[in-house]
């Protein structure tokens, strides 16, 4: 059974411990991504990109490489902004600065839309149209957290798919595992089982991971910060090394056949 295998680029001061903290841009973001690159060359796989259009526009060689190697590229919005700070009109600039800085870079539309740090939910009634209306013809950025909630590609809304991150049930409840913190903390044999799980239940799993996963650490970061987002992250690639030749990987659009 193919799963999915998802990257979001973005840099380290993205992430919500950060959040957006001034840094040199692209620090070590080109050199990450030619990591992650070669690892699926190794493997022969494809995967998607869920990209920031300031990264595009910062960066359009690294746009480019990954469109040029059949990579598919996908949004993660422009800057990387919580949702649940935005307005309606904000978030449609937003989509709308991000498809175009991608498109410029690498010459193809994104169909696929990731919101950072998973903040889609509580705004989803909201926001929902405005990706459709941007132009996108899917969606990943919604848990299927509680009981009974989706977790394969479903329709969520005329024209719309979304395909749900993976999550691992226990206790009627879901809990996400294969990407972020539980990627860093996880055990790789916990990560296999639940991966042969969700296909033994005729369910694709989703795999992510970050681009600043496979950088260096930055200097000079207050300790707590660096405990919480670079505990273990060495173990990321060792762990996706692991996963992507034991399992079969696609991009999000070729297993929704868009």
């Amino acid at each position: 059974m193919k799963n999915a295998l998802t990257v979001d680029l973005e840099e380290w001061h993205d992430t919500v411990l950060f959040d957006g903290a001034p840094a040199a841009p692209a620090g070590d973001f080109p050199r990450s991504v030619d990591a992650i690159l070669a690892l699926l060359a190794r493997h022969k796989l494809k995967a998607t990109f869920f990209m920031l259009g300031r990264l595009a526009q910062a960066c359009p060689q690294v746009a480019r490489s990954i469109a040029g190697a059949g990579h598919e590229l996908a949004s993660h919005g422009h800057e990387h902004r919580s949702l649940w700070r935005l307005t309606p009109a904000e978030f449609a600039a937003d989509l709308a600065r991000s498809r175009e800085a991608i498109k410029a870079a690498a010459g193809a539309e994104p169909l696929g839309y990731r919101a950072p740090t998973w903040s889609l939910k509580g705004r989803a009634a909201e926001f929902l149209p405005l990706i459709k209306a941007a132009g996108f013809a899917y969606d990943s950025s919604l848990y299927g957290l509680g009981p009974g909630a989706p977790r394969a590609p479903y329709q969520v809304l005329d024209g719309l798919m979304e395909f749900p991150p993976s999550v691992a049930r226990c206790c009627g409840l879901g809990f996400p595992f294969l990407g972020g913190t539980f990627l860093r903390w996880a055990g790789a044999g916990f990560l296999r089982r639940r991966v042969a799980g969700l296909n033994a239940a005729g369910l694709p799993a989703v795999l992510y991971f970050h681009s600043w996963e496979f950088g260096s650490v930055p200097p000079g970061l207050p300790f707590y910060k660096r405990a919480v987002q670079y505990y273990n992250v060495s173990s990321v690639p060792v762990k996706a090394e692991a996963l992507l030749g034991e399992f079969s990987w696609a991009p999000m659009r070729e297993l929704l056949n868009l």
